[in-house]
């Protein structure tokens, strides 16, 4: 079979065949990293040139794309007021999300005749600021969740963020199948819990961490089948345990009634002592590995030959993180269902699809965005049901091929094949987007990189101060419901919604008293970054790749023997 595109293939031909393994340095971190024959293999599998940047590197740059945890209420190119990502110095122009995915809506009246001769990545950053994008990204099918942004099947959601399947939810962030849960991250299969991050099929659980099948518990870290424990570490099928120390019901009773959570100040007391007494100095797993054959990383289920991040029910996934059943895929991150796929972020269904966000059920895409059920498409936006366009304009099939293969040859020729938009292409600030979610960073770091940063408005003069708020959750009535305080870590305003008073008197735990963002974006940084070092188990002596620092100080464990010394057949090390 005729190539498609002659003239691209012939000169990424002329890369590929001397391609050996070498050491580069990633353009925007400074830092070397490595080629590696398996880079190589994914290059030529995939049709790409080596790439430029470190892989989290290009997972950040990507992310800077992608809506983070504020939202804005502003008017839509259409007059209407409407919640949106976009903050007020954005380019963006944006409609209500029912009116962008209505018939009404044509994303071929922004498409213009592309020039193969220039930058196609100039021309593109033309059509982000052009194209009018939806307000929010989320599905119609959810209920009462104007405040959510990238959710799913969800009703009574609020402040929501990634938030899929669930239902009476707040500032719950990538968690799915939740009920009557607030201040979430990455969270599944959860009722009435608070306050967690990694946890799975838990029931009243706050304050804690990597926490599975867990009942009534509190600040407690790596519990499994656990119930009714306090400041616990690494339990296995426990009940009535505080600090690690096996009681009787009636005295674990006793002392848990000596700790009145629904006081502010108990709060931060026992969750400052519990970290840097018992968290910090409890052993970890360097790699979750489930059934991961010939696998590298961290948190790897059911999946054969990957290396990455996250990856379940996939093979050969190479350098990936949060990837389901993908099949030969390399650089990508969030995506489900993906084959042969390189540099694919946030995508369901689909293959052959390069340096895309957020397409659906498309094949052969590149370089496009928020397009659904499309094929063989270059540089478009918003697209549905459509074939051989170029910069969200239609041309025949005839058409099409040519234009393609003289863009794409040019763009190798420039260096820009392979390397997605730059930074000021955002219609996000970076302090506003997923990459500070993943990858936080200052203000000015943000700049050098070329990314816009917002500043959000300080109203102390105007708001009470969070001082105001009552310690004890007895002492607040309705009336708080009217008030705006001044958070006193970003001198952001904010308040208190009905149902998270509600929330909180029925759990009978203490009202945060710093603003949203604020608690959402400490929750996020406290989890272990997105890239990967080389560990040593410090049991067995195992060469592990893991999430997990050389900084972190207490014992790294490999997924045996972090397992044996869960359930107690071995004696992990101490600090």
């Amino acid at each position: 079979m005729s190539s498609k595109t002659p003239l691209f293939d012939l000169a990424l031909d002329k890369i590929l065949s001397s391609l050996a393994p070498h050491t580069r340095t990633c353009a925007e971190t400074g830092e070397a990293f490595e080629i590696t024959d398996k880079d190589i293999e994914f290059c030529r599998l995939l049709r790409v040139p080596p790439p430029t940047l470190t892989w989290w590197a290009a997972i950040r740059h990507k992310r800077a794309f992608v809506g983070g945890f504020d939202l804005f209420r502003r008017s839509a190119s259409d007059g209407t007021s409407v919640v949106t990502m976009y903050d007020p110095e954005s380019f963006a122009h944006f409609l209500p999300t029912e009116t962008w995915h209505s018939d009404a809506f044509d994303p071929l009246a922004s498409g213009f005749s592309v020039k193969p001769s220039e930058s196609f990545l100039s021309q593109l950053d033309q059509l982000w600021r052009t194209f009018p994008w939806p307000a929010l990204q989320r599905d119609l099918r959810s209920e009462n969740s104007d405040w959510s942004n990238y959710f799913i099947s969800t009703k009574n959601a609020y402040n929501c963020w990634e938030t899929g399947y669930s239902e009476d939810v707040y500032y719950t962030d990538m968690s799915g199948y939740m009920k009557q849960c607030s201040d979430l991250f990455v969270c599944i299969n959860c009722e009435w819990c608070y306050d967690d991050a990694n946890c799975q099929k838990c029931y009243r659980v706050h304050f804690s961490e990597q926490c599975e099948q867990g009942t009534d518990l509190f600040f407690c870290l790596g519990c499994k089948s656990c119930s009714d424990c306090f400041g616990c570490t690494n339990l296995f099928h426990k009940s009535y345990c505080f600090l690690n120390e096996q009681l009787t019901p009636d005295a674990y009773r006793e002392r848990l009634r000596a700790i009145d959570l629904s006081d502010s100040r108990v709060v931060e007391e026992w969750r400052l002592k519990i970290k840097q007494e018992y968290w910090s100095k409890a052993y970890r797993c360097g790699a979750h590995m489930q059934n991961a054959e010939q696998s590298l990383g961290d948190n790897i289920t059911n999946s054969k030959d990957v290396l990455g991040i996250s990856i379940w029910d996939s093979e050969r996934v190479f350098k990936g993180i949060l990837t389901v059943a993908g099949k030969d895929c390399y650089y990508t991150d969030g995506s489900m269902q993906q084959e042969r796929c390189y540099s694919d972020m946030d995508s369901l269904p689909g293959s052959e699809c390069r340096m895309t966000i957020w397409c659906c059920s498309c094949i052969d895409m590149e370089y496009s965005t928020l397009c659904t059920n499309c094929e063989h498409c270059f540089g478009c936006v918003g697209l549905r049901h459509k074939k051989f366009c170029i910069l969200d304009k239609q041309y025949t099939e005839e058409e099409y091929w040519p234009l393609v293969d003289a863009i794409r040859t040019a763009m190798l020729e420039r260096g820009e094949y392979g390397e997605f938009l730059p930074y000021t292409s955002s219609p996000l600030a970076y302090n506003n987007s997923a990459a500070m979610i993943f990858f936080p960073i200052e203000e000015q770091e943000a700049r050098q990189l070329g990314a816009r940063w917002y500043t959000f408005p300080h109203e102390a003069t105007q708001n009470e101060s969070a001082d105001a708020i009552p310690f004890k959750l007895a002492d607040t009535d309705d009336s708080i419901l009217k008030r705006t305080f001044c958070c006193p870590v970003s001198g952001r305003a904010f308040r208190f919604v009905k149902p998270e008073l509600e929330f909180h008197r029925e759990m009978n735990l203490a009202l945060p008293r710093v603003h949203p963002t604020v608690r959402r974006s400490t929750r996020a940084a406290q989890q272990f970054p997105m890239q990967l070092h080389p560990r040593t188990c410090a049991m067995c002596k195992t060469s592990m790749l893991s999430r997990i620092p050389p900084s972190f100080a207490a014992p790294v464990l490999c997924q045996e023997c972090y397992g044996q010394a869960v359930i107690g057949e071995k004696e992990a090390p101490k600090m």
